[in-house]
């Protein structure tokens, strides 16, 4: 559920650039080229809030089911230890991303390693 969250995270946070292109792109359109763009665009509108729903719903019916019998106070400590939580992980989850986006630009070239250099090791 969480790497389908975060490729919908992805596929709304660069929605703006590709219809930005896709706008772009119609300007030089035929009508029937122009029908089939908007076509595809509301066909993947509908996807993604299908995902959402979908994601919405699954979350609603497990929080139903593990959580329903507690009492106000205890879903607000719980809400706080959630948040809490989602806060370190997606820290991490930040720094995941910043190191794979590393790897995978240096995987292509050799690292030069300074024998004379001091490492520094997160823990995390």
């Amino acid at each position: 559920m969480i790497g389908k969250m975060m490729s919908m995270g992805f596929e709304l946070a660069t929605m703006p650039a590709r219809l930005t292109w896709r706008s772009a792109r119609a300007m030089s359109m035929s009508a029937a080229e122009f029908q089939q763009f908007s076509d595809e665009l509301r066909d993947a509108s509908e996807e993604v809030a299908r995902e959402i729903q979908s994601v919405i719903s699954g979350v609603d019916a497990e929080m139903s089911a593990r959580a329903g019998h507690l009492s106000g106070e205890q879903k607000a400590q719980a809400a706080s230890l959630a948040l809490q939580a989602a806060e370190q992980h997606l820290s991490m989850a930040a720094v995941n991303l910043l190191r794979a986006l590393w790897l995978s630009s240096a995987a292509g070239r050799e690292l030069a390693h300074d024998k004379n250099g001091v490492i520094i090791e997160h823990e995390s």
